[in-house]
């Protein structure tokens, strides 16, 4: 064996003899980390902070919208409300002065060629029916009687929200004669309005005027 040989062999006997030391486990640090780790993880953070932040305004805006349409739509009803009772005065108005006396003869037909609902927004022709807005209901007129055969005419409005029911009773508790409320007389002929027996409820009701 030459020199060379046994010094090798040494050295090989020298690192088996030497005990191996296993440390404990080293985690690292989250501060120590890398910046571009650290600001991954900051980022993440970040961007799920702006998240909910972000849904928290949608939801705001959500409920902020729907309490808008809901005024809208108040707003608008009221609107029509006071534009029906204008706008149902003024073709009372004409019908009592162009057929007075003649009641009997007066149909939504015959109005409808009269030319009576032209150009109005509450009331709108169809064929040979009148909408009615608030509601969608189909006006319907007839002669009545109040005193006397036909010395009245009985307008009935149909399919009117509770609101709106109750403001055209108001309008016409005095002009009218008679008044019903979902079949229900209200005012009596030669007496007032009895409140007690307003009943406007369901969102769908019909109004009978008896107008001399």
């Amino acid at each position: 064996m030459t020199d060379a040989t046994k010094t090798l062999t040494a050295d090989q006997d020298t690192l088996q003899a030497v005990p191996v030391t296993v440390g404990p486990l080293c985690l690292m640090d989250p501060k120590a980390a890398p910046a571009g780790q650290r600001n991954r993880r900051s980022r993440k953070q970040w961007g799920g902070g702006v998240l909910d932040e972000y849904g928290f305004y949608l939801l705001l805006a959500g409920i902020a919208l729907v309490a808008i349409l809901v005024l809208f739509s108040r707003n608008q009803t009221d609107s029509q409300v006071q534009q029906l009772t204008t706008e149902l005065n003024g073709v009372v108005g004409k019908v009592k002065t162009s057929y007075r006396g003649q009641y009997n003869k007066v149909s939504i037909t015959a109005l409808i060629n009269n030319g009576v609902f032209k150009d109005l927004t509450t009331m709108t022709e169809s064929g040979t029916t009148v909408i009615l807005q608030p509601g969608g209901g189909t006006l319907t007129v007839a002669a009545a009687q109040l005193l006397s055969a036909n010395d009245s005419l009985q307008w009935t409005i149909p399919q009117q929200p509770d609101a709106a029911c109750i403001s055209i009773v108001a309008s016409y508790q005095g002009s009218a004669g008679k008044i019903l409320v979902n079949g229900t007389t209200i005012k009596a002929v030669g007496g007032s309005v009895d409140p007690s027996k307003v009943a406007c409820s369901g969102g769908s009701n019909t109004i009978d005027l008896f107008i001399a």
